[in-house]
C-alpha cells in the first residue's frame, strides 16, 4: 500500500517537474529575447487555469504557476487575439488603445510594432531554447558520467533472416551504412529501425577486410528500453561486444551535446518524412499521455532500483535528465512545424509578410489559426489513440 502511494507520488512528481522545466525553458526563450528588444510582457505563465502562485516582477510582468501543468504561454502587451501579426487597420487600433491605456509612446514596447526580424527572433527563441537545453543536458551528463558505447559486432544471426540471406557472418563489425560512419550499436540500431523496407548499403570489417553488403530491414514488433512496444526495421542479428567508456573535456562534451541534438532532429525529421511518404504508420509518436507514462515509468524504475537512497536519487536524476533532453528536442521540433498556433505557424506568417511587404489579412490569419487548431486537435486524438496501445505495455513489461 505504502509502496503504491510512493510510486504514484514519484509518477506524477516526475511528470510535473520534467514538463514544467521544458515549458519554462521554452517560454523563457520567448521572454528573454522579447525583453532584450524592449518588448513589454504582461504575463509569463507555466501551466493553465487558476494560479497556484502569482507575483509581479520589477519589469511589470506577472509571473504565474497554473494548476494544470500541461503547457504555458507568454502574453505580450497589446495581444488581444489569436492573430500573431495584425493587419494595418488592426495595428492602428492597437496603437491608439495602448497609448490611451498605458501612456504616450507605450506602443513602442508592443511586439507587433517591432521590426520583422526582431519579431521572428522572439518567436524562434522558444524552440531554440529547447534545443540549447537539450545540448546543455547532454553536455553535462557527458562531463559527469562520460558515455558508454559498444561496437556493433554480430554474434548471432537469425536462421533464414534477411541478414543471413544478405551474406552477413558472425564476427562482422559494422563500419558504415549508406556511406556514413556507423560502428556503434546504438547508431546502427537506430538507422536500421528507421529504414524498414529501404535498401541499406553496409560496409563491415570482416577479419581485417572491409566487405560491402546490401540488406533491406523488415518491419517487426520491437520492445524499447523501458518496456513499450513499437514497430521498426530489423535484420535478424544480435550484437554484442565489450562496453567502452569515453571521458570528455568541456569542449568535447559541448560537441557531443550539439551532435546529439543534431542527430535527434535529423532522425525525427526523417521519421516524419517517412510518415508523409506512407512508409511509417506514425505510431511511434505520442501525446502528453505517452510523455506522462514514460516519465513516470522512468521515475518509478529509478526509485525502485537497487542501492542507497542517495544512489537511487542520483539514478533518477540522471535518467530524468536524459529523458528531459530527448523530450526537449521533440518539443522544439514540434513547435517549428508550420502549423498556425505553433511557433512555426507564426514564422510562416512572418515569411509571407517578408515576401509581400505587408501582413496577411487578420481575417486570413484567424482562419489559419482555426485550421491549425483543428489540425492539432486531430493530432492529439490520433496520438492519444496511439498511446492507448503503447502505455499498457509499458507497465506490463520489464523492458
Amino acid at each position: 500500500m505504502i509502496q503504491g502511494v510512493l510510486n504514484t507520488m514519484v509518477f506524477f512528481g516526475s511528470f510535473a517537474l520534467l514538463l514544467g522545466l521544458l515549458v519554462f525553458i521554452h517560454e523563457m526563450g520567448h521572454y528573454s529575447v522579447a525583453r532584450f528588444f524592449n518588448v513589454a510582457v504582461e504575463r509569463f505563465s507555466v501551466g493553465f487555469g487558476k494560479p497556484i502562485a502569482s507575483w509581479r516582477g520589477r519589469s511589470g510582468t506577472q509571473w504565474v504557476i497554473g494548476r494544470i501543468p500541461l503547457g504555458g504561454y507568454v502574453k505580450f502587451m497589446g495581444d488581444a487575439g489569436a492573430a500573431s501579426n495584425p493587419d494595418v487597420e488592426r495595428l492602428k487600433k492597437i496603437k491608439a488603445d495602448m497609448n490611451s491605456k498605458h501612456g504616450k509612446d507605450a506602443w513602442k514596447t508592443c511586439l507587433h510594432f517591432k521590426p520583422l526580424w526582431q519579431r521572428s527572433l522572439v518567436v524562434l527563441a522558444g524552440p531554440v531554447a529547447n534545443f540549447l537545453l537539450a545540448a546543455i543536458i547532454y553536455m553535462g551528463l557527458a562531463l559527469a558520467y562520460g558515455t558508454y558505447s559498444s561496437k556493433a559486432k554480430i554474434t548471432e544471426l537469425t536462421p533464414g533472416g534477411v541478414a543471413e540471406q544478405a551474406g552477413f557472418l558472425p564476427g562482422d563489425e559494422f563500419v558504415s551504412i549508406n556511406g556514413k560512419k556507423a560502428g556503434d550499436i546504438n547508431a546502427v540500431s537506430q538507422i536500421i529501425t528507421l529504414n524498414s523496407d529501404e535498401r541499406l548499403q553496409v560496409v563491415v570489417n570482416r577479419g581485417g577486410t572491409l566487405t560491402a553488403l546490401s540488406v533491406v530491414p523488415q518491419r517487426q514488433n520491437r520492445t524499447d528500453a523501458i518496456g513499450g512496444k513499437y514497430t521498426g526495421g530489423m535484420i535478424g542479428v544480435t550484437f554484442r561486444s565489450d562496453v567502452t567508456r569515453e571521458s570528455y573535456t568541456v569542449l568535447g562534451a559541448a560537441g557531443y551535446g550539439v551532435s546529439n541534438v543534431y542527430n535527434s532532429v535529423a532522425m525525427t525529421g526523417k521519421y516524419i518524412g517517412r510518415i508523409f511518404q506512407g512508409k511509417e504508420d506514425g505510431k511511434a509518436l505520442g501525446s502528453i499521455v505517452k510523455i506522462a507514462a514514460i516519465t513516470g515509468k522512468v521515475g518509478i524504475d529509478a526509485a525502485n532500483s537497487q542501492g542507497s537512497f542517495k544512489q537511487k536519487a542520483e539514478t533518477m536524476l540522471r535518467r530524468l535528465l536524459g529523458l528531459a533532453a530527448a523530450l526537449s528536442v521533440g518539443l522544439g521540433f514540434a513547435n517549428l512545424m508550420p502549423i498556425p498556433v505553433l511557433d512555426g505557424g507564426h514564422l510562416l506568417y512572418y515569411g509571407y509578410e517578408a515576401i509581400m511587404r505587408r501582413p496577411l489579412s487578420e481575417r486570413a490569419q484567424e482562419i489559419g489559426f482555426r485550421i491549425g487548431f483543428a489540425i492539432l486537435l486531430t493530432l492529439f486524438l490520433v496520438l492519444t489513440w496511439n498511446d492507448i496501445g503503447y502505455v499498457p505495455d509499458l507497465f506490463t513489461n520489464t523492458g
